[in-house]
């Protein structure tokens, strides 16, 4: 329903028998480089940024996800 910034905002309707439920969220979805500080501050060291769950290559112009791959900093 709209788009703010990191905000996104969206209304889901559920169909039962007994009527509709329409649900209004908003998500927050950081930036790549405040989830990699935030990693990074927590003593982890970021292996891997994959943009998509086949392990693809992270690309900031079409990706539809982020899965960020940490371990332990050595």
């Amino acid at each position: 329903t709209g788009a703010e910034g990191e905000f996104i905002s969206f209304q889901t309707s559920y169909v039962t028998p007994g009527g509709t439920l329409t649900t209004n969220s908003t998500l927050r979805f950081r930036s790549r480089e405040h989830v990699l500080d935030l990693i990074t501050r927590s003593g982890l060291m970021v292996r891997d940024v994959f943009g998509d769950w086949s392990a693809g290559s992270f690309k900031p112009e079409c990706s539809r996800e982020m899965i960020f791959v940490a371990e332990k900093a050595k």
